[in-house]
């Protein structure tokens, strides 16, 4: 295993399943890492949302010291691209806000195109360096599928 499947091993939620964010009922999430790829939010909700592409004017995904995902970071002279996804459900916002990072803060981020979605931001420390899915290589991905799906059955298991 590369050091990177090393990280991606034990990536994403490191809470215990409950939804920390309180996101439910808020249409339009702006993504950004690994959510923006299909796979993966695939093995977290079954589907991928409706979406369209769009960027964050002001902000970058930047790489996190020891992570294999990113953190959204406010950056003046940066444009972080992504997706939003337009039509997730209670469930969904539930699920996702459990997966994530319990560091994340959720807050609401203006659009390339004028409109506001809500995104996870990260509020700590960042390296220089911006993170892009094409860092994770086949491999790689393969590990973190491996560990959403792992994530996804303790959830449920938790929810029942």
């Amino acid at each position: 295993m590369t050091a990177i499947s090393d990280r991606l091993a034990q990536a994403s939620s490191n809470g215990d399943g409950r939804p920390d964010h309180g996101s439910a009922g808020t249409p339009e999430l702006f993504v950004y890492g690994t959510l923006a790829v299909d796979k993966v939010v695939r093995a977290l909700i079954d589907r991928v949302p409706a979406h369209e592409d769009t960027s964050a004017p002001g902000w970058r995904a930047a790489r996190l010291p020891e992570l294999p995902y990113p953190g959204l970071v406010a950056d003046k002279s940066a444009e972080a691209p992504g997706r939003v996804y337009t039509d997730l459900n209670n469930a969904e916002w539930s699920l996702l806000d459990a997966f994530e990072d319990p560091t994340y803060i959720v807050t609401t981020v203006g659009l390339r195109d004028g409109h506001r979605a809500l995104a996870y931001v990260w509020p700590n420390e960042t390296l220089d360096q911006n993170w892009s899915a094409a860092s994770l290589d086949s491999n790689d991905l393969a590990v973190y599928l491996t560990r959403c799906r792992a994530w996804r059955a303790r959830f449920e298991a938790r929810q029942v």
